[in-house]
């Protein structure tokens, strides 16, 4: 057999495999639904509203896409369909150089009474189904008893409420807040200098009994206004899969190490400006997984707070048995 022959029985058995993989659905594109992969967890809203955000990641498609379908379902049944043209998700989708097509956020609202328990994303192309991905919608079930890590009173800068800054992240960061000190005239300093900010070097408290299972410290902190891009921090595993993670603390604080068990109301550091360009405390709860590909992946989780008091100005407070700051607010513990 001459070697053009062989080329072609060769050029010959690749085209077969690649229809049979085809047919078989190896070239298929997918959905990865952010920022976890597994479920959307629904926050209550107000007024007997929940709301829920998710962004995606399309792999593996090589044509346009002209519609995206989102679907709502509960037990099965269809309860809601929010459509999206070509022209409406040229503001929502963005091409990688590697070809992925990658999603801002989607932010979804339906009644607590509608139970939607289901949510099914279909993209279409030149009017067919070319992607699905179904995903569940649950309630975060949450397994400890979690304080506020400062004590006395503290203004939530940023939050998770719907839509607001952290939502739109769709990391790690997605359900935390920022957290600092203010005076009646709504003034974070009372100088230019880090001395001066209400905020700075005052105690950190552990949310919960735990595990340290990560530290970074020796980060500098740096003048007000000046991100020197690099950040302190401590998280505990609590158990259960919950974790909490405490971010740019100042340089030196941080009185625990790995592997340290910590109690409920333990001093572990102090807030500090490390990695970012004003004083506060970032403090988000997560799942720390590996993903279906072998990654290693930290999901956010919406934790809640126990026994502390909330009031929208500092004069009244109200006793919260548990719930969530929002934005806005000013917490206090004692």
């Amino acid at each position: 057999m001459n070697f053009k022959a062989l080329l072609f029985k060769f050029l010959a058995s690749i085209l077969i495999t690649s229809t049979m993989f085809s047919v078989w659905g190896m070239n298929k594109p997918t959905i990865q639904v952010l920022p976890q992969d597994d479920a959307i967890y629904k926050i209550s809203g107000d007024l007997g509203f929940e709301n829920w955000n998710f962004a995606f990641v399309l792999k593996g498609l090589n044509t346009d896409i002209d519609r995206l379908e989102i679907r709502h379902y509960s037990d099965d049944k269809q309860i809601n369909l929010v459509e999206y043209s070509k022209s409406l998700l040229i503001a929502y989708l963005r091409k990688n150089n590697n070809g992925e097509i990658k999603s801002t956020g989607f932010h979804m609202t339906l009644p607590e009474s509608s139970n939607a328990d289901r949510l099914v994303l279909e993209l279409f192309s030149n009017n067919k189904s070319v992607a699905t991905k179904s995903i569940k919608l649950v309630r975060f079930e949450q397994k400890n008893t979690y304080r506020f890590p400062l004590d006395g009173v503290w203004f939530i800068s940023s939050g998770y409420d719907f839509g607001v800054e952290h939502r739109r992240h769709f990391s790690r960061g997605h359900f935390s807040w920022d957290i600092l000190k203010i005076n009646e005239f709504g003034q974070v300093a009372s100088g230019p200098e880090l001395k001066d900010n209400f905020s700075f070097a005052l105690p950190v408290f552990s949310p919960a009994a735990g595990t340290v299972i990560a530290v970074q410290d020796g980060e500098k902190d740096g003048k007000p206004g000046v991100n020197l891009g690099t950040y302190n921090y401590i998280e505990i595993d609590h158990g259960y899969g919950e974790i909490s993670r405490l971010v740019h603390l100042k340089m030196n604080s941080i009185i625990v190490a790995v592997g340290d068990k910590v109690v409920s109301g333990q001093k572990i550091a102090a807030v500090g400006k490390s990695g970012t360009q004003s004083v506060h405390l970032h403090l988000g709860f997560q799942r720390n997984i590996v993903d279906a590909e072998g990654n290693k992946k930290q999901v956010p989780i919406p934790a809640l707070f126990s026994n502390y008091y909330v009031s929208w100005n500092q004069g009244v407070n109200r006793p919260v048995e548990l719930g969530r700051p929002r934005r806005g607010q000013f917490i206090r513990h004692e």
